[in-house]
């Protein structure tokens, strides 16, 4: 992994978790990733899957590790990687020998009610919300060094730049960044995590940690 590919290898986290749905215990972090890449919003996540797969081949070689361990892992690793918290990963989920079903993942044109109620549904609160959303400072979406995670979202997304421009909207951010930044419930933690980044960084962890174990089928000891 290098720090240049570590936002990839993250997004594979959300994107693989990101379909699980409380309400009948279905979709998760199962690694049906595998089967859903033709899937619009997984444009552009063969890349980084052929980074876990290299590795996965080695890996298993040793021992059988499952893709769900892998993205898990490999999301932690990257957060590391560039600066960010270290976050203890427990091992053992199993994989989905099929898609989850499709329509899942937050749409990156929502608004803030949007994407409180579909995280809600996931098992997610408001805060994990906000907490998981501050991933965006890696990857050059405007929001500080594309390489380095910390609290620069936040200091950004209250300065809302692009309201300055039509220019700065497109290039800094989603539409559902800047949604966050005008509600209300969402501004207290933007807020609290620009001002106090070590804050930021624990509360991601229980939010990573939760979102890795979502939907998770784990293998009996």
């Amino acid at each position: 992994m290098s720090k240049a590919k570590a936002a990839g290898l993250l997004r594979l986290v959300f994107h693989d978790a990101g379909t699980f749905d409380l309400d009948d215990d279905s979709g998760g972090i199962n690694g049906s990733l595998v089967f859903e890449l033709d899937r619009p919003e997984n444009a552009g996540l063969r890349k980084p899957l052929k980074v876990l797969a290299k590795a996965k081949t080695n890996i298993d070689k040793i021992v059988p590790v499952s893709w769900a361990d892998m993205i898990a892992l490999a999301g932690a690793e990257a957060v590391s990687l560039c600066g960010g918290p270290k976050i203890p990963v427990e091992l053992g989920r199993l994989d989905a020998l099929v898609p989850d079903p499709e329509g899942r993942l937050p749409e990156e044109s929502s608004d803030a009610s949007s994407l409180k109620t579909c995280f809600q549904r996931k098992g997610l609160s408001t805060q994990d919300l906000v907490a998981l959303s501050g991933a965006h400072t890696l990857g050059g979406k405007g929001f500080g060094n594309p390489t380095v995670f910390d609290n620069s979202y936040f200091k950004i997304l209250l300065e809302k730049p692009w309201n300055s421009s039509a220019d700065m909207s497109s290039m800094i951010g989603l539409p559902s960044d800047h949604a966050l930044a005008e509600d209300d419930e969402c501004l207290r933690w933007i807020t609290l995590y620009a001002e106090n980044e070590k804050r930021f960084f624990s509360d991601f962890v229980t939010a990573y940690t939760k979102l890795v174990n979502s939907g998770a089928r784990w293998q009996k000891s």
